[in-house]
């Protein structure tokens, strides 16, 4: 869907707006945000449906890794204060290895297929992956996310506080 598409001018962003600010007309702010996050996705997967799945994957994974992150804390006294903090790196270590992976899976895969190919004279068959759209930005947007909550410079996620 484009934003000067019929179905986003005439269908997609009235639903969006209205249903919106009515929801915080009545003070369901919580609801207003679950309307915007259903809105969200059903403008990501207009394009192709199949990469909702990647986006939802994504976004449940680095959020139990935030909860993971935001239950260790590192403020303690003692031994504890180690043990979490290792596995406070751990954890986030994780989360950047999978949010990078995604991402160079995607962008990069058929791109270090056809370099081994054209190196080791081999005959790997290209994937053919069709990029899912905006699949760095929302990647970048996650992965600063996991910093400040790793650094302790946010992790106040209202949403599901």
């Amino acid at each position: 869907m484009t934003f000067n598409s019929y179905i986003f001018i005439l269908l997609f962003l009235p639903l969006c707006l209205f249903g919106y600010f009515v929801l915080n007309q009545f003070r369901h702010y919580r609801l207003g945000l679950i309307l915007l996050l259903g809105m969200s996705l059903w403008f990501y997967g207009y394009f192709n449906p199949r990469y909702l799945n990647i986006i939802c994957s994504s976004v449940i994974f680095n959020y139990i890794v935030y909860r993971i992150l935001q239950k260790t804390p590192v403020t303690k006294q003692g031994e504890e204060v180690q043990r979490n903090r290792r596995r406070r790196k751990f954890v986030f270590i994780g989360g950047l290895v999978f949010n990078i992976g995604l991402l160079g899976y995607f962008k990069y895969m058929d791109f270090f297929i056809e370099n081994i190919n054209l190196i080791f004279r081999t005959d790997f068959a290209l994937r053919n992956i069709l990029l899912p759209l905006g699949i760095s930005f929302f990647t970048f947007q996650q992965l600063s996310f996991l910093v400040d909550v790793y650094k302790d410079r946010g992790g106040d996620f209202i949403f599901f506080s």
